[in-house]
C-alpha cells in the first residue's frame, strides 16, 4: 500500500511539472512572432536563424508541446480503458506527429536540423541526434507491437518513447540547476544537461520496470 501511494504521489508530481513546463514553453512564443534575438532562447542565434533552421525551429516549438500534452493523455489508464476508440486516435497523432512529414518537418526531422546549431556545439548536437533516433526507434517498436496486439510491450515501449520526449522538461531542469548552482563554464553544463536530460530518466525508467514493486503494469510480464 505504502509503495503504490508513493507511486500515485510520484505520477501527480511528474505530470504536474510536465504542465509547468508547458505553461513555461508557451508563455515564451510572444518572443517568437517576430524573433526576439535577445530572449534567452534566441540569443546570439541571429546568424544561424536562416535557410530551413526557422521552418524548423517553429514546427518543433508548434509540435513539441503537442506531443507532451498528448502524451499525458495518452498514458492514462481512465482514457485507455473508458475511451479506447480516442485513445487510439490520439495515439495515431503522436506517431504522426514523430514519424512523417506532412508538409513540413515535424518535431523528429526539425530536431535534426536545430541540432547543428545547438548551444554547446557538435557535442550537445549530437546528444540530439541520437535522442531523436531513440524516440523514433522506440514509436515504431510500439507501433509495431500494438499491430500484432502485443498491448503490454506496446505500453512499455510507448512509455519509454514519451520519457525521452519528457527530456525537453528534463533538460530544462537540469540546466535551470546549473544556472543557479553557478557553473563556471555553461557551455559544457549544456552538454553534460542535453545527454543527461534523456539518459537518466530513461536508466530510472528501466530500473524501476525490473523492479516488482515500481512496475507500471503490476502482475505482468516485464517482455520487452
Amino acid at each position: 500500500m505504502t509503495n503504490r501511494i508513493l507511486t500515485t504521489v510520484l505520477r501527480w508530481l511528474a505530470v504536474v511539472l510536465i504542465l509547468r513546463v508547458l505553461v513555461t514553453i508557451l508563455a515564451n512564443y510572444p518572443d517568437y512572432f517576430p524573433p526576439d534575438f535577445d530572449s534567452l532562447f534566441l540569443q546570439g542565434r541571429e546568424a544561424t536563424f536562416a535557410g530551413a533552421y526557422p521552418i524548423a525551429f517553429y514546427v518543433h516549438i508548434f509540435s513539441g508541446p503537442i506531443v507532451l500534452f498528448n502524451g499525458l493523455i495518452l498514458l492514462s489508464e481512465y482514457v485507455r480503458r473508458h475511451h479506447g476508440g480516442w485513445h487510439r486516435i490520439l495515439g495515431r497523432i503522436q506517431v504522426g506527429v514523430l514519424l512523417f512529414l506532412v508538409l513540413l518537418f515535424l518535431v523528429l526531422p526539425s530536431s535534426v536540423v536545430m541540432s547543428r546549431h545547438a548551444f554547446g556545439g557538435w557535442p550537445a548536437g549530437l546528444s540530439f541526434l541520437v535522442l531523436s533516433a531513440a524516440t523514433a526507434g522506440c514509436a515504431v517498436i510500439g507501433v509495431m507491437h500494438a499491430r500484432r496486439r502485443r498491448f503490454d510491450r506496446h505500453r512499455r515501449w510507448m512509455l519509454r518513447c514519451y520519457v525521452l520526449i519528457c527530456s525537453a522538461v528534463a533538460l530544462r531542469l537540469i540546466s535551470g540547476a546549473a544556472g543557479l548552482m553557478g557553473v563556471p563554464s555553461p557551455e559544457d553544463a549544456y552538454i553534460v544537461a542535453a545527454w543527461a536530460s534523456w539518459l537518466l530518466p530513461l536508466a530510472v525508467y528501466e530500473v524501476a520496470e525490473r523492479w516488482p514493486a515500481y512496475r507500471p503494469f503490476p502482475g505482468r510480464s516485464t517482455g520487452l
